[in-house]
């Protein structure tokens, strides 16, 4: 507040307080995003922005050909929902919006019904996981009954939110692995592991599931435990087949040893999310970027 004095009267001037009926400019950020239904861009999905502490939208966008759209929002904490035809509705909370700044926020969608539990083809003594990631949703059946100590390793890396911020870091396919049959013939899939700068909170490694024992195949869609050279190093990378692979059961000969990897689960949607991530630009068999693991969670 400055002052100034004139004579006998007194003026006070406030500095930076509008006058009454001023209207207040609030700064804005934005928020831009991409819906993605099982790995490819999905236009004419309505997205809408609700502050956190209220039920009137704040804006509504509409995404375009590339499944991209944007929003000008006030500074605030934002719900987010997606509604297209034939999706399941998406919503997101707690999305914080800074003035000045671009926030982004991938959005995977499922066709509608196919997030239902009822829709999801689980045998007994499975358990359900969704992976969340910028292309899509994959869910897999973790079969805790046949692999019970690879999957009860994997879960416990859910349950931990370790993979929260993890990536899908190698691929193998024609362009990129040099076959040598019979022992190691041309291998497709993809690999990931938890986040990387969580990597101390990780757990001890855990003793090798040979498939001699726990009757599981490695086919296409079959998830399994990445290892080292010896038999009992598998921590928490995992890899999805594209292909069959007997290479990896016990007695094939992809690790000298004969011991094989330890197949603990299987896709049961989203496997065409993995074909894309496994297209995706890399060096070597190094995804170049790593895609993001934005979560995954227990279903």
């Amino acid at each position: 507040m400055r002052v100034f004095a004139r004579g006998v009267g007194l003026a006070i001037v406030l500095l930076g307080v509008p006058t009454a009926g001023t209207p207040v400019q609030q700064a804005t950020g934005t928020l831009s995003g991409r819906i993605v239904v099982e790995g490819q861009p999905r236009a004419g999905v309505v997205v809408r922005a609700v502050p956190a502490s209220g039920t009137t939208v704040a804006a509504t966008a509409t995404t375009d050909e590339a499944g991209a759209f944007q929003l000008s929002l006030p500074q605030g904490v934002y719900r987010i929902d997606a509604i297209g035809d034939g999706l399941t509705p998406a919503l997101r909370t707690g999305i914080v919006v800074l003035a000045g700044s671009t926030s982004e926020l991938p959005i995977a969608m499922l066709p509608a019904g196919a997030t239902t539990l009822e829709t999801m083809q689980f045998a007994p003594g499975e358990v359900g996981v969704r992976i969340e990631t910028p292309y899509g949703i994959i869910i897999l059946a973790v079969d805790a009954t046949r692999a019970p100590i690879t999957a009860t390793n994997f879960l416990r890396y859910v349950d931990a939110g370790l993979y929260a911020g993890g990536r899908f870091h190698r691929v193998t396919r024609p362009d990129n692995y040099t076959a040598a049959p019979p022992n190691r013939p041309m291998m497709e899939l993809i690999q990931g592991g938890i986040n990387p700068e969580r990597r101390a909170e990780g757990f001890p490694p855990i003793p090798l599931e040979r498939t001699s024992v726990t009757g599981l195949k490695h086919v296409a869609g079959t998830v399994s435990m990445a290892r080292g050279t010896a038999a009992d190093t598998a921590t928490s990378d995992f890899f999805i087949l594209l292909d069959d692979q007997p290479s990896l059961d016990f007695g094939g000969q992809r690790f000298d040893d004969g011991e094989g990897a330890a197949a603990f689960g299987r896709v049961v949607f989203g496997l065409g999310v993995v074909r894309r991530i496994q297209q995706m630009p890399a060096e070597g068999q190094a995804l170049t970027p790593p895609v993001p693991i934005i979560r995954i969670n227990r279903l």
